[in-house]
């Protein structure tokens, strides 16, 4: 059974919730506000909760959406084949939205420029947060080993211990210890690591946008904002390099005190980067 999500306190803005149909699974869905639609893609240690206060704060002057991306959260993950951006696409369909801001985290950010490549007349703006890029090759053999050993207690069925090392990878990140990140940052994505783990199948087989966003960059049109956490694995900072050099009108900011969840640990900041932006671009 699917345990229940931790929604906004009360007094905080109304969400609207529900289930979108794609391709043989229902993806699950929070939306807030009205005007002009603000999306949000999560990153793959976290679910569409990683957006609780991004959701609340952009529904004053934005319609917002967050959802659960296949094998997160309330959605599930059918053994078949999918695509992230491919489902994007239909969840934008299904809830009327003709063009959005997009913002996507590391996993969902990767899917957020496939989508942007692939229909460009839909996205009105681009913010990639620690973002993942298809067609790019991880060669740290650091990384590599950490991810021998989350995948080791994952199959020995240790999700605690899975969680533990992925948060101390992402969350905490390389230099720092787990405990220093704020005990309510810890626990969330911990429950939403646990529960991603509980929905994973066999034979689910994820394709990335073709041909892959790293030899595509320059036909990226629209204006892009760029955020990093200073303390995020060395191997983001290589791939928000490479988005820096390639692409025509990026605007790049770090935060500091913060790994590969900038817009969770350091929030204010990030919804101040955020709003700027979308003004700007706006106007």
């Amino acid at each position: 059974m699917t345990p229940p999500h931790a929604e906004p306190p009360e007094g905080h803005a109304t969400l609207n919730t529900g289930y979108v149909t794609v391709g043989g699974t229902r993806l699950f869905y929070r939306t807030a506000g009205s005007g002009t639609p603000l999306v949000f893609v999560h990153a793959g240690v976290a679910d569409s909760r990683l957006w609780n206060e991004q959701l609340d704060t952009f529904a004053a002057d934005y319609r917002t959406l967050a959802y659960d991306l296949r094998g997160f959260g309330r959605s599930e993950l059918p053994p078949a084949p999918y695509a992230h951006y491919r489902d994007l696409a239909a969840v934008l369909d299904a809830l009327d939205v003709e063009a959005a801001h997009l913002v996507g985290a590391s996993m969902g950010g990767a899917a957020a420029l496939d989508f942007t490549l692939d229909q460009p007349h839909r996205v009105r703006s681009l913010t990639l947060v620690a973002p993942g890029l298809s067609g790019y090759e991880v060669h740290d053999p650091d990384l590599r080993a950490r991810w021998g050993e989350v995948e080791a207690a994952f199959e020995a069925g240790d999700f605690e211990r899975t969680a533990t090392i992925e948060s101390e990878m992402w969350l905490a990140g390389p230099s720092r210890a787990l405990d220093a990140v704020d005990e309510a940052s810890r626990e969330l994505v911990r429950k939403m690591l646990l529960q991603s783990y509980e929905l994973s199948t066999d034979n689910a087989n994820e394709s990335e946008g073709e041909p892959p966003a790293i030899g595509r960059l320059g036909d990226v049109s629209v204006p892009v904002l760029l955020i990093s956490g200073a303390l995020d694995a060395p191997v983001m900072a290589d791939i928000a390099s490479v988005l820096e050099a390639g692409l025509a009108d990026v605007q790049v900011e770090v935060i500091e005190g913060t790994a590969h969840l900038p817009s969770l640990e350091k929030s204010g900041e990030f919804n101040a980067l955020l709003r700027s932006f979308l003004e700007r671009v706006s106007l």
